[in-house]
């Protein structure tokens, strides 16, 4: 996508003073080159665009619509961290809790639930592990290979104990594994599975009805699922079959743009937690030596054009690439979730950002 060509959809949109025009317009030049997503966009607290380009199925062929359930994946982060933070507040654990506490057959002393959340833990990311050990014979995509769930992990990581990458706190590292081992935690300390977790204690005090922890196994019910999907040969394939999908706490929530918005909107005012531990997530982490990250508690931290605060997340798997962008000072809030891997969807982010800070 030629920055030129944008430039000159943005100039003449915003000299015109129609934003949603020229929203519009620069998605879809994107879907030009393959773009295939819902896009939402809100200003001081109102959604001045939302809008589908593309499909949601092949067989059949199905038009995406607003109400389109997405795999967030690692957008689910948040969730989990907000999961944690839920504990705290109920005074079942606390941030600085070591891991071993709750699963202490871990061979990983030293690592709090605090390093987990800021991705400072040093424990090296699973998929590499049960790629390489986990049912070898078999295909990535092929269903006889998926895991039992986290405990698969947590066995593996039991098994082959893979040496850390740092010491705790030393470094920052982003770690799948180690919002996994939270999601484990939830539900070792509260006794509910990690999803019934997140419906009694995220989803439903928040009002999120078409948001959901995905079960690749035994199915759920989603009225408007999308599928992953990738081009081959010009022709649109499937791409959302992974022997790790069953996997919890890094990835598997499915959700809408509404909903989305939705909780963007309840965090301001939110029930869960006191705004105290909310603040936490919102606070960048500290190595051992003073010096700050640009990662909260499941939130990357950093600033908008003006150098108004900004939390964001992106996520990306098999198929799903997604973002959300919250300006919290502003409240402004971008919302992109597409179904094909769109490598472009930071491009995306980067010309709308340029029309909603004019």
């Amino acid at each position: 996508m030629g920055e030129l060509l944008l430039g000159l959809v943005f100039l003449i949109g915003c000299s015109s003073n129609h934003k949603e025009n020229t929203y519009d317009s620069v998605i879809s030049e994107f879907q030009k080159d393959g773009f295939n997503g819902n896009v939402l966009v809100a200003q001081n607290g109102e959604i001045v665009y939302q809008s589908s380009f593309g499909i949601s199925d092949i067989e059949p062929i199905d038009s995406l619509t607003i109400n389109a359930q997405f795999r967030l994946a690692s957008v689910s982060k948040q969730f989990t961290a907000m999961c944690i933070l839920s504990l705290v507040a109920e005074g079942k654990l606390e941030i600085d809790d070591s891991l071993t506490k709750y699963i202490p057959e871990l061979p990983y002393e030293g690592i709090t639930i605090r390093n987990l959340l800021n991705h400072t833990s040093g424990i090296p990311d699973y998929e590499r592990l049960l790629i390489d050990k986990w049912r070898t014979d078999l295909a990535i995509n092929n269903r006889d290979r998926f895991i039992s769930g986290n405990n698969t992990i947590i066995d593996m990581l039991i098994e082959y104990a893979p040496e850390i990458s740092f010491p705790p706190g030393d470094e920052w590292e982003y770690s799948n594994t180690g919002y996994v081992l939270l999601a484990s935690i939830v539900k070792r300390v509260s006794g509910l599975s990690f999803p019934e977790y997140l419906d009694q204690y995220v989803f439903t005090p928040a009002g999120l009805k078409n948001t959901l922890v995905f079960d690749p196994v035994n199915g759920s019910e989603m009225n408007q699922q999308v599928r992953g999907l990738r081009i081959v040969n010009g022709e649109y394939k499937y791409n959302d079959i992974h022997f790790l999908n069953p996997v919890q706490g890094d990835g598997g929530i499915y959700s809408t743009l509404g909903d989305l918005f939705l909780w963007n909107e309840f965090l301001y005012n939110q029930t869960i937690i006191p705004d105290s531990l909310l603040q936490l997530a919102y606070t960048p982490g500290k190595l051992n030596n003073g010096e700050e990250t640009s990662y909260g508690f499941g939130w990357g931290i950093g600033v908008a054009p003006d150098g108004s605060k900004v939390l964001s997340h992106s996520g990306g798997w098999v198929g799903f690439s997604t973002f959300i962008y919250r300006d919290i000072e502003h409240q402004h809030c971008i919302i992109i979730l597409t179904s094909n891997g769109s490598s472009e969807v930071r491009d995306v982010l980067s010309n709308l950002k340029l029309i909603m800070y004019e």
